[in-house]
C-alpha cells in the first residue's frame, strides 16, 4: 500500500540543523558556495572513485551527511538512477530514524532532479501488504506504523513556485501509479470482474468522468462474443467499461479523441489449454493493461488535458468448466469476422477485438490498447521493456518519447503482415494463435489488427514484462510496478 510521504521546498539547509543530508553525486557535480564545507567530506569520499555510498553521521544520530554516487546504479540512464539514488537516500533515513530527509538539489546540474528524486521515493516507499501480519481490513496498531521521515528539497536559486507545482502533479501521478500496482496485486479472489467495475466506478466519481458499463446481457444483444466466449467458464460474468473524460473548452473547439483499451483478464488458468500450476501463480497480474488504462484516465481527470479520452476496459475470468470455450471453437465477431479458437490461453486478443471495435466505433483520432498479451513478449525482450507495435509511425515515436520521460521503455516490434499467413484456418475466417511456434508476440498484434480500421492511427503496447516482473527491480518492490499508466497519460499530455 501507498505511504503518504510528506515533503516540502527550501532554498538551503545548514549543516547544523538535524537531518540527513544526501546528495546524489553525478561525477561533474560542483556544489554552490553554501556548501563548500562538503568539499573536505568529498576529499575522503573521492579517495574511494565515487563507487559505493557512504554515510558520516554524527554520533548521536540527530543528523548525517550521505553521499550517494549516481555511478552505482549501473546501466540506469541519469533519471532512473535519480530515483534510485532517492529512494536508498530515504531507506536510510528510516532505518536510523533520523528526519527530514535533506536532498540537496542546488546545483548547476540540478534541474529536473527533484521531480525524479520524489518519484523515486513514492513509489519506491510502496509495498503491497494488505495481507500480511494482520486479518484483512484490520486497522494497523498506530504504535507500530512504520517510521516516515519528512523529505525536504534544498532547491537554492531554483523557481520555487514551479517546482512545488511540478511536485505536487507528480505526486498525485505516483499516488495513482500505486494504486494501479494495489489493482494489480489483488488476489484474484478479492477483484473479479464485477469488483474491477466497483473500482471504475470508484475512479469515475474521483475524477468527474463518464462512465457506461456492458453485462453480459448487453454483451449478448450488441454482439460482443470475444468477452462472452472467454467469459464462459467463470462463475464471475465478463464485463466491459467506458470512462470519458472530455475538457471543458471541448464544446467550443475541435480536439483530438484518444481512445485507450486494456486488457482486464482478472485471472487467467489458460481455460481448457490449461497453463502449469506454475505459470499460473501470478495470472493475477493479467488485468495489469486495464488497471493502466484505468490509471491514465484518474491520471488525465486529476491533473486535465485539451484532449477528449475514452478508456475502455474488458474485463473477463479465464476459467475450466463444462461451460468453458473449447479448442476448436469458433466464436463469430461483432464486426462479422469469425475467429478458430484453436488455444483457449490465448484469450486476451478475444476480449481485446470487442474492446478496440467499440473503440473504434467512435472514430477517435488515436486508439492505443495495453496488454500483458504473450509469454513471447518476455522471451524477446525480458522484463524491463515492453513492445510497441502498429501501423502509425508518428504515434510509435509519441508513445516511445512518452515513456522515455517516464522511465518506461518500449521497443517496437515490426508489424509484418506476412505473418498473417501462419494465422490461417480452415474453417474460419482466422485462427486465435499462430501456426508457428515463433514471433507470437507480432502474431498476436496481427491478430488485434484485424479489428482495427486501416485509418485510425492504432498502436498496441505489450506489457507482459514490465507490468509484473516477479521480482524487486530499480526502486519497485517484488509484484506489479504500475507500467503503462505514465506512458499512457503522457502520451495525452504531449498530445
Amino acid at each position: 500500500m501507498t505511504k503518504q510521504i510528506v515533503w516540502r521546498i527550501e532554498k538551503s539547509w545548514l549543516a547544523k540543523e538535524p537531518g540527513l543530508r544526501a546528495f546524489l553525486l553525478s561525477e561533474e557535480r560542483e556544489f554552490f558556495t553554501l556548501y563548500q564545507e562538503m568539499e573536505e567530506k568529498l576529499k575522503v569520499f573521492k579517495e574511494r572513485k565515487l563507487k559505493k555510498s557512504l554515510l558520516l553521521s554524527a554520533p548521536e544520530l540527530t543528523s548525517a551527511d550521505y553521499f550517494v554516487p549516481l555511478n552505482q546504479f549501473k546501466h540506469l540512464n541519469i533519471w532512473e538512477a535519480v530515483k534510485c539514488a532517492a529512494q536508498q537516500a530515504y531507506k536510510e533515513a528510516v532505518a536510523l530514524k533520523i528526519s527530514p530527509l535533506v536532498l540537496v538539489l542546488d546545483a548547476p546540474d540540478a534541474s529536473g532532479f527533484h521531480k525524479k528524486a520524489l518519484e523515486g521515493i513514492i513509489l519506491g516507499a510502496y509495498a503491497y501488504e494488505q495481507f500480511k501480519g494482520k486479518a484483512p481490513n484490520q486497522d494497523k496498531d498506530e504504535d507500530k506504523e512504520d517510521f516516515c521521515p519528512e523529505v525536504v528539497f534544498v532547491v537554492g536559486g531554483l523557481d520555487l513556485p514551479l517546482i512545488n507545482d511540478e511536485l505536487q502533479r507528480l505526486e498525485t501521478v505516483c499516488q495513482v501509479v500505486n494504486r494501479v500496482r494495489d489493482l494489480v496485486n489483488h488476489p484474484p479472489s478479492f477483484l473479479g470482474p464485477e469488483e474491477f467495475v466497483d473500482e471504475a466506478v470508484k475512479s469515475a466519481g474521483r475524477c468527474a468522468l463518464q462512465i457506461d458499463l456492458w453485462d453480459e446481457n448487453r454483451l449478448r444483444k450488441e454482439g460482443y462474443n470475444g468477452l462472452l466466449a472467454v467469459g464462459r467458464g467463470s462463475c464471475k460474468p465478463p464485463r466491459m467499461v467506458t470512462l470519458t473524460y472530455e475538457p471543458k473548452s471541448a464544446k467550443e473547439d475541435k480536439i483530438p479523441h484518444v481512445v485507450l483499451v486494456g486488457k482486464g483478464i482478472t485471472f487467467d488458468s489458460g481455460g481448457l489449454s490449461l497453463k502449469p500450476g506454475a505459470s499460473m501463480v501470478d495470472m493475477k497480474s493479467d488485468m495489469a493493461g486495464a488497471a493502466a488504462v484505468l490509471g491514465a484516465l484518474e491520471i488525465i481527470g486529476q491533473l486535465g488535458a485539451k484532449v477528449k479520452v475514452t478508456g475502455i476496459l474488458a474485463m473477463a475470468e479465464n476459467m475450466p468448466s463444462g461451460e468453458a470455450q473449447a479448442p476448436g471453437d469458433i466464436i463469430v465477431m461483432k464486426n462479422g469476422k469469425s475467429v478458430e479458437v484453436k488455444n483457449t490461453d490465448a484469450e486476451g486478443r478475444l476480449i481485446l477485438a470487442d474492446a478496440l471495435q467499440l473503440g473504434a466505433s467512435l472514430k477517435p483520432d488515436y486508439m492505443v490498447d495495453a496488454a500483458t498479451l504473450t509469454g513471447a513478449c518476455r522471451v524477446a525482450l525480458g522484463i524491463q521493456v515492453a513492445a510497441v507495435l502498429g501501423r502509425d509511425r508518428d504515434l510509435i515515436a509519441r508513445l516511445m518519447d512518452s515513456g522515455e520521460e517516464s522511465g518506461e521503455i518500449l521497443w517496437e516490434l515490426p508489424f509484418e503482415k506476412a505473418y498473417l499467413e501462419d494465422m490461417k484456418s480452415d474453417f474460419a475466417d482466422i485462427s486465435n494463435i499462430g501456426n508457428s511456434a515463433y514471433g507470437g508476440t507480432i502474431t498476436a498484434a496481427l491478430f488485434l489488427g484485424e479489428f482495427v480500421p486501416e485509418e485510425i492511427p492504432w498502436a498496441h503496447l505489450d506489457i507482459a514484462g514490465p507490468a509484473y516482473p516477479g521480482k524487486k527491480w530499480k526502486y519497485f518492490a517484488p509484484g506489479a510496478t504500475g507500467f503503462g499508466a505514465r506512458v499512457l497519460a503522457g502520451l495525452v499530455k504531449n498530445l
